[in-house]
């Protein structure tokens, strides 16, 4: 019989673990020493994963996590160590396998109570951001020391069943049935016909065999200048759609060849938005030509389960070009068609800006023209503006107005009728010769309605060849136009909605968020604070003898006064934090996730950042200077409904103006004010 220690491997030892319920919070991996096959440096880079610089972290946890490890292997016990971040790891020696001197590690979690002052005095000694630091622990999950070394002792005692032989020949079934699964789902990708679904079968496997969270592809766009973006597996919104291939080379030199990961700042920089810590990046490659990108989110894949990933990925980039091939063949499919697929494309763009663009582009790309503009009419409908422009600096364009039933535009704006003109000179229109900028004498001009309302002109010039506009240009041009009206219009009332909407929510003065939006917004966060057991803290700030300082200054210096003021809120808090202006000089700020010993952080630069700041006139006042009052309250101890959670805080705030003004007072816990209750009771008796 095969000895099993023989055959034991830290990959197959990894596969079982990560195979069980218990740790998928956890980042695992085997560590061993230098007569092994790592290093600390290396190991203290992956337990700390992004949350620092390389270098830094390196320095800072180094240190910590290699005295640890040596006790661990030395005591063949496991054991919890902290990182000076607050992060919780565990070890567990493996000196009874095939590889002395090893054990396997998990992190990626974080303590429940943070230290924020080791926390602040790391990053003010090492000149990085703290809340930023901050952020990030806050999204892993937390656990007590207790909780991680039952994980701890738990693995542990799974190890020595895992070198069995019967859990070598469990691995090797695994990977033979996931060997299966993409043989099958081959068979489904070579009988795909469009790349939409080889990129859903390709994230679907990724997915589900290899439990991978996020997935998004990068198909290039025309040109190969760019890559057009899009989330094709879990629940997440991307705030960007294109990738410029510049930049992929600057962040990614291999991207074209080699799978790649990223980690910290080069992942936030490729896909902003605090989208992924870790991403993988894996090329469609066939042929030595690149048909797209694969992005996994938050995941280094193992080598056994990347080897895998490439096994698929080789697949889809052969399938991806067997239909550019026969796109490229089919370029001759009838007009009519292009057509219907351009105004689909349409319909899918964003923005009243982004769509006249389009509008122009799509019906340039239509008639092959390669100059051209959009105007519309003002709404006085006295004016027409360039909004959009090909072969002419835009903001040039921008500068040209033409009035309603002037020029050639202006005569089809007034009368509603499209022109095709082959021969600028020789067509009795009040022009003269061809002007110098155009390279052709040839145009087509069609009024762009919705129903029987003109919305404005598109302009088309200089086919690519040089040729004539024809009939079948002016009709397949007036056919498309009929449907570009309508979505202008679409769009146009959607983004007026925005607005009103925008302007019901917030605060004039301020351009803060108001009440309403608070209301609406308070009932949104304590129920995910509930669902995900987070907890929440509500600071209420008051302005000092505010009325006195409009009554000194004059109601012009107030308005200022809360402008400052609200900037200085703004620049105080996170972008996930929400300020409103609750009422007159009363201020409101949610901080989501947020408990009180780490909102007085937040609230103490508030008041300071007042405090500090130069108002007109203030020196008028009994403190000598514009302050404010700060109350706190939290969920749960403090309440579990919006409105109950608003009193209290404004019972502090009470307080804290009572006790002198320019400070900060916490509502008292439910239970402490029924006692201070029934002692002012006993007093009274």
């Amino acid at each position: 019989m095969t000895d099993p220690k023989s055959t034991f491997k830290p990959e197959e030892l990894l596969g079982n673990l990560r195979g069980h319920s218990f740790l998928s919070n956890y980042q695992l991996d085997v560590f061993c020493f230098k007569n092994g096959n790592g290093s600390p440096s290396e190991t203290g880079w992956k337990l700390c994963h992004s949350l620092l610089p390389a270098d830094l972290c390196t320095r800072i946890c180094q240190p910590a996590v290699e005295q640890a490890l040596k006790s661990v292997v030395t005591s063949n016990q496991p054991a919890v160590f902290h990182c000076p971040l607050g992060l919780l790891n565990f070890a567990v020696p493996l000196n009874s396998c095939s590889a002395p001197l090893c054990c396997v590690i998990g992190g990626g979690v974080r303590e429940r109570s943070l230290d924020l002052f080791k926390l602040e005095t790391i990053a003010r000694t090492e000149d990085i951001n703290p809340m930023a630091i901050l952020d990030q622990l806050q999204k892993l999950p937390a656990v007590n020391e207790m909780e991680l070394l039952r994980v701890a002792q738990k693995v542990h005692s799974l190890i020595p069943s895992f070198q069995k032989e019967e859990h070598h020949a469990i691995y090797v079934e695994k990977t033979t049935e996931q060997l299966n699964a993409i043989v099958q789902v081959s068979a489904d990708i070579d009988a795909a016909v469009t790349s939409g679904e080889v990129v859903a079968l390709l994230s679907e496997t990724l997915g589900i065999l290899f439990d991978v969270p996020t997935i998004a592809v990068a198909l290039p766009e025309e040109g190969d200048r760019s890559f057009f973006l899009q989330r094709t597996w879990g629940d997440i919104s991307l705030d960007q759609t294109t990738i410029g291939t510049d930049k992929l080379r600057r962040l990614i030199p291999g991207f074209a060849t080699d799978v790649i990961v990223l980690q910290g700042e080069d992942a936030e920089e490729l896909i902003p938005g605090g989208m992924a810590d870790v991403l993988t990046c894996i090329p469609l490659i066939s042929a030595s030509e690149l048909f797209g990108l694969v992005f996994v989110f938050d995941r280094e894949l193992p080598t056994r389960d990347l080897l895998l990933t490439q096994i698929i990925t080789g697949r889809v980039a052969g399938k991806l070009r067997q239909l550019q091939q026969q796109a490229d063949y089919g370029k001759e499919t009838s007009l009519s068609d292009k057509l219907m697929s351009i105004i689909s494309s349409l319909a899918l763009t964003e923005g009243q800006t982004e769509l006249i663009r389009q509008v122009l582009e799509m019906g340039a790309d239509l008639v092959s023209a390669t100059s051209g503009s959009l105007m519309r009419i003002d709404d006085r409908g006295e004016n027409l503006h360039i909004e959009a422009a090909i072969g002419m600096n835009l903001n040039l364009a921008r500068s040209l107005n033409l009035k309603v039933g002037k020029g050639i535009a202006g005569r089809v704006a007034l009368n509603g009728t499209p022109l095709l003109v082959n021969d600028i000179e020789k067509a009795n229109l009040g022009q003269g010769v061809n002007r110098p900028r155009f390279k052709t004498k040839s145009f087509i001009s069609l009024p762009l309605k919705f129903k029987e309302q003109i919305l404005g002109v598109l302009n088309l010039a200089d086919k690519k060849d040089q040729g004539l506009f024809t009939d079948a240009d002016l009709e397949i041009l007036t056919t498309f136009v009929e449907h570009a009206g309508a979505m202008i219009v679409r769009t146009l009332s959607l983004e007026r909605a925005a607005v009103l909407e925008k302007l019901s929510l917030t605060d004039p003065l301020t351009e803060l968020y108001n009440r309403r939006f608070l209301e609406k917004r308070m009932e949104e966060e304590l129920n995910r604070s509930v669902r995900q057991g987070l907890s929440l803290t509500v600071m209420l700030i008051d302005l000092d003898h505010f009325k006195l300082y409009n009554d000194y200054n004059g109601h012009i210096a107030g308005d200022k006064a809360l402008k400052k003021t609200s900037k200085i809120l703004r620049s105080s808090v996170r972008d996930m934090d929400m300020v409103t202006r609750y009422g007159g000089e009363e201020f409101c700020i949610i901080l989501p996730g947020t408990v009180k010993r780490e909102a007085i952080f937040v609230a103490e630069r508030v008041r300071r950042g007042i405090e500090c700041e130069p108002f007109a006139g203030e020196e008028e006042l009994p403190l000598g200077r514009l302050t404010a009052s700060i109350g706190l309250s939290a969920f749960p101890e403090d309440g579990d409904s919006a409105t109950a959670l608003i009193h209290a805080a404004d019972v502090a705030l009470y307080q804290a103006k009572a006790d002198g003004r320019n400070r900060i007072t916490f509502s008292a816990p439910p239970q402490k004010k029924e006692e201070e209750h029934v002692q002012e009771a006993t007093k009274s008796a």
